[in-house]
């Protein structure tokens, strides 16, 4: 009898413990089931997709097809890596979408927010760069609020295999006028587009007045473009001046020289920090510059009381008639100054002062001087043409006097340009 219920009390332990397997099994199995039934709705239809645009590839680990039918946040990380030596330049967007309107927030690999929109007719990110051989990874969380199904594709741009010469841009982007004010006489205080004109190489057009669509930038500095030249390559100025101030010229005159070669931009000693500015700044991107011709005027066969003028002044002063053709000594260089025609036509006139055009940058303290001489003074003293901080002309300035410089760069027809010329979307080279 004792036997007995020692038997029946372990029959019992061992059917709880097959009772207690049997339920860890069907747990697990049950957990596996689950975590698969609901990996498969999370993955089902979403494909990793790698393509090549060039020498970029692109890898949409999330699939680039968008089909959102509810409101919740859907993720989608992409990886584009530059196979290249050279720098290039991407774009991405949603394309082909169904609204126009969608909440989208674009995050680097880091996870902080580089971009946060609710239109998609324009680009998610626009012209980004990427060094050769380097990889940009972003997540890009896109929300639907409407009551209908939203679809579109995702889509990385290699914007280095289309591209326009810049010259041919900025007139694709500029409606060519007429000047609405008259030039040399009359300040242009209105945004009066690009005007048709010639230089020695040839046609040119030039921006006049409150231009908005004259930005470029190179090497993270801002400049407006001034004129497409003859030779159809494009001059730009720095949109400010250098940090430092500098005399045009401190130079010596050597024995028997005369007294004019100091207004001459390729012997003054301004040249010397123009070419150590650009050397700094500007030397890696030689291939895509040009250079180009200004023009200095050392001249002077207007006398009044005892005070000879150039012809600049002349031109400019006397007779309101502002031209891009040299009459005096043309040097070619990577970079120079503006002449006072330049100025003119852009918007100046005489002393009147302008705050409109887009020359005037009311960070610019105090006088920047230009190529043009002004006058040989009583004391022998050689001025230039200077502009005043309110835009208007001066009254000249001796060459050994300290002056804001604004340098000026000549873009080559072998660049290719991205941009629509905006502050928000200046132009820039891509390749």
């Amino acid at each position: 009898m004792f036997m007995v219920k020692i038997f029946d009390r372990d029959n019992k332990y061992k059917t709880i413990l097959v009772i207690l397997l049997i339920s860890f099994f069907l747990i697990v199995t049950g957990s596996v089931i689950v975590s698969n039934v609901e990996f498969k709705e999370k993955d089902e239809g979403i494909v990793a997709t790698v393509l090549n645009d060039g020498d970029l590839v692109i890898s949409y680990n999330d699939g680039n097809l968008i089909n959102i039918s509810d409101n919740k946040v859907h993720k989608y990380t992409v990886s584009i890596t530059n196979n290249s030596y050279e720098k290039l330049y991407y774009s991405i967007l949603i394309d082909d979408c169904n609204i126009d309107v969608l909440e989208v927030v674009v995050k680097d690999k880091d996870g902080k927010i580089i971009k946060e929109t609710k239109s998609i007719k324009e680009k998610i990110l626009n012209l980004y760069s990427i060094g050769g051989g380097q990889t940009a990874r972003y997540t890009i969380e896109i929300k639907n609020k409407k009551r209908f199904s939203v679809y579109g594709t995702l889509k990385v741009v290699n914007e280095s295999l289309t591209t326009e010469m810049f010259a041919d841009l900025i007139l694709l982007n500029s409606k060519v006028n007429l000047p609405k004010t008259r030039l040399g006489s009359e300040v242009a205080l209105e945004n009066e587009g690009l005007i048709e004109s010639y230089d020695n190489d040839g046609k040119t057009y030039y921006f006049r007045g409150s231009s908005d669509n004259n930005y470029f930038k190179l090497n993270d500095m801002l400049f407006r473009i001034v004129r497409i030249n003859g030779d159809s390559s494009v001059r730009v100025v720095l949109d400010g001046s250098l940090s430092t101030k500098y005399a045009y010229n401190t130079n010596v005159l050597s024995e028997g020289e005369v007294v004019t070669n100091l207004s001459l931009l390729a012997n003054a000693s301004i040249n010397t920090q123009l070419n150590n500015w650009f050397n700094d700044n500007l030397k890696q991107y030689t291939n895509y510059l040009a250079k180009s011709s200004y023009c200095s005027d050392n001249t002077f066969n207007l006398i009044n009381n005892n005070i000879r003028y150039s012809n600049s002044y002349e031109r400019i002063y006397n007779d309101e008639a502002p031209d891009l053709f040299c009459s005096g000594v043309i040097n070619k260089s990577y970079v120079g100054l503006l002449s006072i025609d330049e100025v003119i036509l852009a918007g100046a006139a005489g002393n009147v002062p302008n705050t409109s055009y887009y020359l005037y940058n009311k960070n610019i303290e105090g006088n920047y001087v230009t190529s043009n001489a002004y006058s040989i003074n009583i004391q022998n003293g050689v001025t230039m043409i200077n502009i005043m901080s309110n835009g208007a002309l001066g009254d000249g300035i001796l060459v050994s006097d300290l002056t804001n410089i604004r340098p000026v760069i000549n873009i080559g027809t072998n660049a290719k340009i991205k941009g629509k010329g905006t502050i928000d979307n200046p132009y820039i080279i891509v390749s």
